[in-house]
């Protein structure tokens, strides 16, 4: 049970304890009145005893009800200072989740942007690599690279929602016309490495 909780049950029992003193009084009442004129007219010492005791009564309800409602008081104040303090800690531990989850958000952009130049620089490097091999008479020609970068691009592309995509101006690829650079790092360096042992071989018979 929670202090909101606990406040809430005091507060629950004083006010039943209220609506209880409340109906005493007006039974008490009731018994005045029908006892009040005989005690009071015809000198009956049996109602007058009884009356005495009926106020006796009474004062002792009204002591206790002005009790109870200072005690009202003090538990519904309690009941309003438990729920501001549960609302500032739930504030609190509000403000800490967006914390985090922004240092999150940040990091996530970050490692977004750094990826992005990596993978450029890795582009570019790639270029500049099949340039040395074509100086060496291997490798797919800068047409077919730049072709199947760009497909391989659009390929991460359309991994982002739908919304996203179309804000980029290019056709979608299909499933089967999609790539992804690993796959152009086997075909391409597989084949170059193939083409590698072609000339050794033939080096070696040429040799022979």
């Amino acid at each position: 049970m929670n202090d909101v909780e606990k406040a809430e049950r005091d507060l629950n029992n004083l006010e039943e304890q209220r609506e209880s003193l409340f109906s005493s009084a007006k039974t008490l009442s009731k018994q005045r009145d029908a006892i009040a004129f005989a005690a009071l007219t015809a000198g009956d010492k049996a109602s007058k005893e009884k009356l005495r005791n009926i106020n006796l009564e009474d004062v002792g309800l009204t002591a206790n009800i002005a009790s109870v409602e200072a005690a009202l008081t003090v538990a519904r104040a309690n009941v309003a200072a438990a729920q501001r303090n549960e609302a500032t800690a739930a504030d609190k531990a509000k403000a800490e989740t967006i914390a985090a989850l922004n240092a999150k958000l940040k990091e996530q952009l970050n490692d977004a942007d750094d990826a992005f130049v990596d993978a450029m620089a890795s582009v570019l490097n790639a270029k500049e690599l099949l340039a040395q091999l074509h100086a060496l008479g291997v490798g797919p020609t800068d047409q077919l690279f730049r072709i199947n970068v760009v497909t391989c691009i659009k390929t991460v592309i359309q991994e982002l929602p739908s919304p996203y995509i179309n804000d980029f101006e290019f056709a979608r690829l299909s499933p089967l016309q999609k790539k992804h650079f690993k796959d152009l790092a086997a075909a391409w360096c597989d084949q170059i490495a193939n083409q590698i042992a072609a000339r050794l071989s033939e080096k070696k018979t040429e040799a022979a």
